[in-house]
């Protein structure tokens, strides 16, 4: 036997790749030892490097086997529309995985100042984030695409805060269900959060003028699609909380928004 030909072992060693790699490709008819022995050992040529390489090659562009066996059977690669299509996969792989990075960035975020979070406010937080792109486009159902905007036309950083406060809020706000609405506390902590609501979109009311408008066809719109918008609360907590922001609207001089639909 001459120096060009390697035993399985030495040849994994040379390409960098495992033994066990080496007899799933052989398997499957992807790399072929150049002959194996009557004992069943396989030997490679300096040829099988090459294809070695070019397996390596092609799996790091993102080519499945499959894709790679085929063109490793074609003498004449026309690669340009596939390379293009690859790349068009990956820039929309790395926008997800960016989009995962940020997600957790804003989960940790949270668990910095909370470090017990209630597990049906975190969801209501991380969805907020995760689902950023499906949020916008159920919105633009009711209001206008430059609100819409001007609501996510904020920093991360700020973002960040905003979910820190709200996770501080809302916990408050179920250790004080069941509370006299009235109470200083109460009022207190609604008061924080529709500073919250301030602080994210200057011209809340007209959103929640608008929303309360086509009510009936917000409420269809999210029975039909109920994973976009995860609620915090239990229904007992939503009606508490419901009646503690009309005594805090009243109480601030704003006019009912039922008051407003009758005098249209």
């Amino acid at each position: 036997m001459t120096n060009d030909y390697y035993r399985i072992g030495e040849f994994a060693k040379k390409t960098n790749t495992t033994i066990r790699t080496l007899h799933y490709y052989d398997e499957i008819g992807l790399l072929k030892p150049a002959r194996t022995s009557k004992t069943g050992d396989r030997f490679y040529s300096t040829n099988e490097i090459l294809t070695v390489q070019k397996i390596v090659t092609l799996k790091y562009l993102g080519y499945p086997l499959n894709k790679i066996q085929k063109l490793l059977n074609n003498n004449e690669w026309d690669l340009q529309q596939s390379l293009s299509f690859q790349r068009e996969e990956l820039v929309i792989k790395r926008q997800q995985i960016n989009h995962m990075i940020k997600t957790l960035d804003h989960a940790l975020s949270i668990l910095e100042e909370n470090q017990t979070v209630d597990p049906n406010i975190f969801i209501m937080l991380i969805n907020s984030i995760q689902m950023e792109a499906e949020h916008k486009e159920w919105m633009r159902n009711f209001i206008p695409e430059h609100m819409i905007q001007d609501i996510y036309n904020i920093s991360d950083e700020k973002q960040q805060q905003l979910n820190k406060r709200v996770a501080k809020e809302f916990a408050n706000i179920k250790k004080l269900v069941g509370t006299d609405h009235n109470d200083e506390h109460v009022q207190s902590v609604v008061a924080a959060i529709w500073d919250i609501l301030y602080d994210l979109y200057p011209n809340i009311e007209e959103i929640i003028l608008r929303i309360t408008e086509i009510n009936d066809d917000i409420d269809r719109h999210l029975a039909e699609a109920p994973v976009l918008f995860p609620s915090p609360f239990t229904v007992e907590e939503e009606e508490w909380l419901a009646q503690a922001i009309s005594i805090y609207l009243e109480k601030k001089g704003m006019e009912k928004i039922e008051d407003k639909k009758e005098n249209d």
